[in-house]
């Protein structure tokens, strides 16, 4: 388990670096806004009340176990046989 969120830690450290996740302080809402650029440049962001809340998305966001595009299952009982 430490390996993992250590692993996860690194893969933040390395967005920061690269410049492909960001969080600044909104103004007007008083809240920080977050960002992450993924592969194939797609983006993730949102609102967090706190810096450290916002750094955690980012985190979540760059270890998703799924970075492609969503696939929807046909409609109906299609997997029954006839």
């Amino acid at each position: 388990m430490g390996e993992a969120s250590d692993e996860a830690e690194a893969r933040l450290e390395i967005a920061r670096a690269q410049e492909r996740a960001s969080v600044n302080f909104h103004e007007r809402s008083g809240r920080y806004r977050w960002t992450v650029v993924l592969d194939e440049g797609k983006t993730s962001h949102g609102w967090a009340e706190t810096e450290s809340e916002a750094w955690w998305y980012c985190k979540e966001a760059v270890n998703r176990p799924f970075h492609g595009t969503h696939h929807r299952a046909p409609r109906g009982l299609f997997s029954l046989g006839p």
